[in-house]
């Protein structure tokens, strides 16, 4: 529920970070954030706000909103899901985990399931005190047979200018980030046809080659898809789809680091060559993401949570389990990112992923108040969506 506050709200006694934060950690200093009318009016210290409510966060970290640009589900709640009242309770459950905004991501096993996925999204109620609903993310159809994944064997599909009208028009037109294999006959039309529209493309589920991804990069491909998950490896010979977006500008590139999908090592090595303007953490969280156990369906596959991982009866990994504030605190614990470049990662770089650079992801005036407070331990103290607190521990 969203808790009561008044127009202008100063945050006092938190450490902050700030868009001048990296790369020295000394720099996340002390200051005071003022809150105004749903957005940030000023940082600084000692700030002086007659009349406003003012919470003191002495001993916290106040970073950016966490921004999840891939995400299924968590808490129990499905994102993949016809009903809308289910949305509407992940986005309550999310602003616990530090998300302030989010894309649903959707993938189904027919092409009518997932219209009636995306006709939720569409429909889906603000939630009361909820994260922000940004969009949808919709992983496939257009999509390797090959490099499925987890996704369900009947999902693929042959790039079809028509079918993807069909698809956004179900969306409402929020549609904002899809998944194109970009080796598939009819995958170019479809790239244009998404760009004209404002949907923006990333790469992944795909065989494709250094060359095509290449050329899909160029074309106006600007996103890569849980990196290493469901594509053609790296190879000395054959960079593959990482080694094009490396050499291509404005990629982001999707980074799930929750110790399942990759190896802590592999996180490192991505962040030191892409940096974290280019890296955006993810969760691709599953609807019992932040359980202890549970169980959900791709298609006609249930896949369960067992020993912190969630895989299919074949062993596949189906997702993850891990939040937002796991993968934050992952990188910082495995001495991969300090917590300013760690915030870079999880709110400045997937704003700016989907075009909304300059107004979310950053704490600085003019900027909307999506903000987290963060304990020593990298446990979640307060959230504020808009400038509302939505969550306190």
């Amino acid at each position: 529920m969203m808790l009561p506050m008044s127009d202008r709200t100063l945050l006092t006694g938190a450490r902050v970070i700030t868009p001048d934060a990296r790369p020295a950690p000394a720099d996340v200093l002390p200051a005071d954030v003022l809150i105004e009318d749903g957005r940030i009016a000023a940082v600084g210290p000692g700030l002086a706000a007659g009349g406003a409510e003012t919470i003191d966060l002495s001993g916290n970290v106040i970073a950016p909103g966490f921004i999840d640009v891939h995400v299924h589900g968590g808490g129990g709640h499905p994102l993949m899901t016809s009903d809308p009242g289910e949305i509407a309770a992940y986005a309550e459950w999310a602003v616990t985990q530090g998300v302030t905004s989010f894309l649903a991501t959707v993938c189904a096993p027919t092409l009518d399931a997932a219209l009636g996925c995306l006709a939720a999204c569409a429909n889906a109620p603000e939630a009361s005190g909820g994260a922000t609903l940004l969009g949808v993310n919709l992983e496939g159809p257009f999509v390797s047979p090959e490099r499925r994944g987890a996704l369900p064997a009947s999902w693929p599909a042959a790039p079809d200018v028509d079918t993807f009208r069909r698809l956004l028009d179900a969306s409402g037109c929020k549609l904002r980030l899809m998944t194109v294999a970009p080796e598939l006959a009819g995958s170019a039309e479809v790239v244009r046809e998404a760009l004209s529209a404002g949907v923006r493309i990333s790469v992944g589920h795909t065989d494709a080659t250094y060359e095509v991804a290449r050329d899909a990069f160029a074309a106006g491909a600007s996103h890569v898809t849980h990196a290493f998950n469901a594509m053609r490896p790296f190879h000395h010979r054959e960079p593959g789809p990482l080694g094009a977006a490396l050499e291509a500008d404005g990629v982001a590139v999707e980074v799930i680091a929750d110790g399942v999908h990759l190896h802590p090592a592999t996180v490192r090595m991505l962040v030191g060559a892409f940096g974290p303007d280019s890296i955006a953490l993810i969760t691709d969280g599953a609807t019992p993401a932040g359980l202890s156990e549970g169980a959900f369906r791709i298609g006609d596959v249930e896949a369960r949570l067992r020993d912190g991982e969630m895989r299919l009866p074949d062993g596949t990994i189906a997702g993850s389990v891990a939040t937002m504030t796991d993968v934050v605190r992952n990188v910082v614990r495995w001495g991969i990112a300090d917590l300013a470049a760690a915030a870079t990662m999880a709110s400045a770089t997937p704003a700016r992923a989907l075009g909304l650079g300059e107004h979310k992801g950053r704490i600085a005036p003019g900027y909307d108040a999506d903000l987290v407070a963060l304990t020593d331990d990298l446990s979640v103290a307060a959230t504020w969506v808009a400038g509302s607190l939505a969550y306190r521990a």
